[in-house]
């Protein structure tokens, strides 16, 4: 009888053998609150405006979800195709709402499983949310993450934050000048006496290079997060961003392999560590066609960055997956040499995330190289 393997998941790019492909059963409305707007702020306050405080629950076209769910069936048809395992998070059975006792939220479902979850070489890292409505969320993955703890493997998990009133720090905003105030005004949660910020951190905050990981940290609650991994991972070289992004990397930059990578602009060149300035880069092209009009749908609105397509997912040095409604990169990177799997997603914009976002690799062939030096 054939033994699974244990987790092993060190780079973005080396062969795939197994991945974990998000779930978005019941994802009937967004939560709006303050946690779920200040995440999203850049993307959704132009559209929410002064009317945040007075949403709730933002329902979301059945029509929609269901195109989803075909297009998230045509890239587990495609990974499979290519010869990975893939598996799925548990289902979830019914619309959730979750209380604590100090906030309560509707439930997301296990769609953008990078997020609250990385594998770092053999560990399976629970992250801390951002957004309430996502605390549990990873429940639904336990049963894949016990079959690989059963197999050998590591699991560990950040301090759950409570994200009572006062947690998040809204410190990149600020920086900039940008008034966070239609977010921070649709607050509801209690707060907790003598709790200020947390530990708040997403695993696609990320980028893993062999033995370097790159981590933006662009307040306190990343910056209690980048501790707590060089305290648990004394063997791996966790590099600082300073604010490449308010939270997720992975449609900024995205290694190819060793010596080549995407990166959205020349602009975030100074971010990077400098051995890895030295890079071979890919700035991806515009994209020609215009964005889907929902105009019958009512009030949608994209919680993604128009960048999302660069959100790709490597099968292995030379095989990547790329939205089939961006021509123009599958060209440029035909012309490079890469095998592009073409892979149909229609409103990547709606969700929040693309390949990378709803992939979780939890077995590749790559080891803790040092691709730096």
């Amino acid at each position: 009888m054939k033994q699974n393997p244990p987790a092993n998941s060190y780079d973005e790019w080396s062969r795939l053998r197994e991945v974990v492909v998000g779930r978005a059963d019941h994802y009937t409305e967004h939560h709006t609150d303050s946690s779920w707007m200040l995440f999203y702020f850049e993307n959704v306050a132009p559209v929410l405006g002064d009317t945040a405080a007075e949403r709730d629950l933002l329902s979301i076209p059945a029509q929609l979800v269901d195109e989803l769910n075909e297009d998230i069936a045509g890239l587990v048809d495609t990974l499979t195709g290519c010869g990975v395992t893939v598996l799925r998070p548990a289902a979830p059975g019914k619309d959730v709402d979750i209380r604590s006792p100090y906030w309560d939220a509707r439930a997301t479902p296990p769609l953008n499983v990078r997020d609250q979850s990385i594998v770092l070489g053999k560990t399976i890292v629970e992250t801390a949310p951002h957004i309430r409505a996502r605390l549990f969320e990873n429940d639904l993955l336990k049963p894949i993450f016990y079959r690989y703890y059963e197999q050998g493997g590591n699991w560990l998990s950040m301090p759950r934050p409570a994200l009572a009133a006062g947690s998040l720090d809204d410190a990149y905003f600020r920086r900039r000048g940008v008034d966070v105030s239609t977010a921070t005004s649709a607050e509801t949660a209690q707060p907790i006496d003598g709790l200020g910020l947390e530990m708040v951190f997403d695993g696609a905050q990320c980028i893993r290079l062999g033995r370097d990981v790159l981590v933006n940290v662009a307040n306190t609650n990343h910056d209690l997060a980048l501790r707590w991994l060089r305290d648990n991972f004394p063997q791996l070289c966790f590099h600082r961003l300073d604010a490449m992004a308010d939270n997720h990397i992975d449609s900024i930059i995205v290694p190819l392999r060793p010596g080549l990578m995407m990166l959205r602009s020349p602009q975030y060149l100074p971010y990077l560590p400098q051995a890895l300035r030295s890079w071979d880069v890919i700035y991806p092209p515009p994209m020609s066609g215009p964005e889907p009009d929902y105009g019958d749908f009512g009030f949608v609105i994209p919680t993604a960055s128009r960048y999302i397509d660069i959100n790709v997912l490597s099968i292995d040095e030379t095989t990547v997956v790329v939205n089939s409604h961006y021509p123009e990169l599958i060209r440029v990177l035909e012309q490079r040499g890469f095998t592009v799997a073409p892979v149909r997603h229609r409103h990547r914009r709606l969700f929040g995330g693309g390949f990378h976002c709803f992939t979780l690799d939890t077995v590749r062939d790559g080891g803790c190289e040092d691709y730096l030096t």
